[in-house]
């Protein structure tokens, strides 16, 4: 077959929550998908509908170049105006537009506009869709410059309100406005293929005051502060209430449902000032100030700007009353989670039904006497480990699979291989699938500890056979990292060293028993290569390597779902076993160094991976390196 680039297309969820398949690559969008679509006209295609406490439910239809159409309305000039914006795929019907103009409506008088562009936004093509934003912008710009001059009313009476697509349209709106309209709420405001550099990314010179509400940044939403203050409810990456959450649509859609009872709530979404952005993203948040998100009247003139964390609860009403029994706890990947002041615990769900590892974990041992045809080793049965080619002289390396995976998948080959082309071992991967096969993600992040504690029964039966622990090494990823991390606790932390691969991140959190933690072996090493996303962005090992900063990595374009960036965690490694060229790293004094991009050498470099481990070379802490952005990546 043809061989194509697949990992420039991903699958985005529109704001219906219909997932689309589009290519992502901006550097390589074929030209007829970069076109804008010939049927998208948006002087004529663009609809305005204006509501007010006369025609709450029935819009009435302002038309930019007809200043009689505003005469002629229920637009009074001396009211408040609003107009909400909806995203791709979004039209008439999208839910902000209804959600928003019933909460104004019910505070006050409003012309409350809801701007249709779905003749532009309802297409399978996001890319058309996204290339529209400046286009409709404009074209909003005018229907204000109509509104100013038909009717007398005021610019300093105007708020822009747009959800994803729709936040950079509102931005451009802006723009055009030379930045006079009194507000522009970004919710959500879309990330895929926006930059800071963007001509026509939302941006904080577009209105007096800008804010931006982050609820799915780094998936759907945009990741970085796009405004004069930028509000991250639990922590603007997931939201609770949302479950798991895959495609990220129901945190996307949160932004505007967050906003619209602002309007109207008497309680408030009060939030805390962070120091930086940096410290929201690691979950650490220094107080330096208070302010409310959203609200009516805006933050308009009250000097509220930086960047901001809201704890909210997980259903409508969301602004908490009494926020003393709530309160933010970031997981292991980085995440805000909105808690109770009880210890952090999963929700109940039981383990994988069926899944008795000691009956349903498979040990498939190679040597260099069957490098591809395994020999299965089975619990508590001494005989099939005698009766093979386990050498308990030769090192063991174990390789454990992540979720949804098995131990033939490419991850165990890799290293299997790597390990077999350099001497002597007993590599045995431990498929584990009988748990990690499942679409209940709750129930296969459950099954961590059991699958880890049945490994570590089977290390003693190795020992027993003549191995030892200290030439052991078991290698994780994903949520096999954790499966390993249990295994040396199993083991009382004996095992000469276990590699954790891109760590899990999702419902694990600082502290849990069944997480990854540095006292498993006697070297833990972290390879961070999706932190915060796929991947913990909590340092998890005695040493914690993050090539690239640890939340993307070069060459994998735009990679929205992580899974390039996840992956480049255990190809790293098996090329670090065998590779003449290592993975040279510096060490930083903290996390956040690494998070602000602005490392401090603070000891001694280090090799990261490598054959054999550090073990016993006294590394330890946060180290920082480059790699090339395709294989071989060490560059020394």
């Amino acid at each position: 077959f043809a061989s194509t680039a697949s990992d420039s297309w991903q699958l985005v969820p529109d704001e219906s929550g219909r997932l689309r398949l589009i290519n992502t690559n901006p550097y390589d969008i074929p030209e007829r998908e970069s076109e804008v679509e010939p049927l998208f006209t948006p002087e004529t295609d663009v609809i305005f509908r204006l509501f007010t406490r006369r025609n709450p439910a029935h819009g009435q239809v302002l038309q930019w170049n007809n200043p009689a159409s505003v005469q002629n309305s229920n637009f009074v000039a001396s009211h408040p105006t609003r107009f909400t914006i909806h995203g791709w795929n979004g039209g008439e019907t999208s839910g902000l537009h209804a959600n928003i103009r019933q909460n104004y409506l019910a505070v006050g008088d409003f012309n409350v506009i809801a701007v249709d562009w779905g003749a532009g936004a309802q297409t399978a093509n996001y890319i058309a869709a996204r290339n529209r934003v400046a286009s409709v912008g404009d074209i909003i710009s005018r229907m204000v410059n109509t509104l100013v001059s038909a009717s007398g009313t005021s610019r300093n009476n105007i708020y822009l309100i747009g959800h994803s697509l729709g936040a950079h349209a509102a931005g451009n709106a802006g723009k055009l406005q030379n930045g006079q309209l009194n507000t522009i709420v970004g919710l959500d405001p879309a990330g895929p293929l926006f930059s800071l550099s963007d001509s026509d990314i939302m941006a904080p010179r577009d209105a007096q005051y800008t804010e931006a509400i982050f609820t799915n940044a780094g998936l759907l939403g945009f990741d970085l502060p796009l405004s004069d203050a930028n509000f991250y409810p639990n922590g603007g990456r997931s939201q609770p209430g949302c479950g798991i959450d895959v495609s990220g649509n129901c945190a996307h859609s949160r932004a505007h449902e967050l906003y619209a009872e602002s309007v109207s709530t008497n309680i408030g979404f009060r939030a805390t000032r962070c120091a930086s952005h940096g410290e929201v993203v690691a979950g650490q948040c220094t107080p330096t100030g208070n302010a409310n998100m959203g609200g009516q009247p805006s933050n308009q003139g009250r000097g509220v700007n930086g960047m901001f964390i809201v704890s909210t609860n997980g259903n409508s009403p969301f602004a908490q009353v009494d926020n003393t029994n709530w309160h933010l706890v970031p997981d292991s990947d980085g995440r805000l989670h909105l808690v109770n002041t009880n210890p952090y615990s999963l929700p109940d769900d039981s383990i994988v039904p069926n899944f008795v590892p000691e009956q349903d974990l498979i040990f498939r041992l190679f040597t260099r006497a069957n490098p591809t045809t395994p020999q299965v080793l089975e619990f508590g049965n001494a005989g099939s480990i005698t009766a093979s080619n386990f050498n308990p002289a030769h090192p063991t390396r174990f390789t454990i699979h992540g979720w949804n995976s098995n131990g033939n998948d490419g991850m165990n080959t890799n290293i299997r291989d790597r390990y077999l082309s350099i001497g002597d071992y007993n590599v045995i991967s431990v498929d584990w699938s009988a748990g990690a096969v499942n679409p209940n993600y709750i129930a296969a992040r459950n099954a961590v500890g059991p699958a880890g504690s049945a490994l570590a029964s089977f290390i003693d039966q190795l020992v027993a056979a003549g191995a030892s622990t200290d030439n052991m090494y078991v290698i994780g990823f994903s949520l096999g990292a954790h499966v390993a991390g249990n295994a040396g606790k199993g083991q009382n932390g004996r095992v000469n060293t276990v590699i954790a691969l891109d760590p899990a991140g999702p419902l694990f959190s600082l502290g849990q028993p069944d997480a990854v933690s540095p006292a498993d072996g006697r070297y833990v090493e972290m390879i961070m290569t999706n932190g915060g996303l796929l991947g913990s962005s909590t340092p998890m090992g005695q040493s914690t390597f993050t090539p690239n900063g640890g939340r993307t990595q070069p060459g994998c374009g735009t990679d929205i779902a992580g899974g390039c960036a996840h992956g480049r965690a255990p190809a790293y490694y098996a090329e670090s076993i065998t590779s003449s060229v290592p993975f040279r790293a510096t060490r930083c004094a903290s996390m956040q160094e690494v998070v602000e991009g602005n490392c401090t050498p603070s000891g001694p470099d280090a090799n990261m991976g490598g054959e054999p481990s550090n073990y016993g070379r006294g590394v330890t802490g946060v180290y920082f390196l480059t790699t090339n952005d395709g294989a071989p990546f060490a560059r020394g």
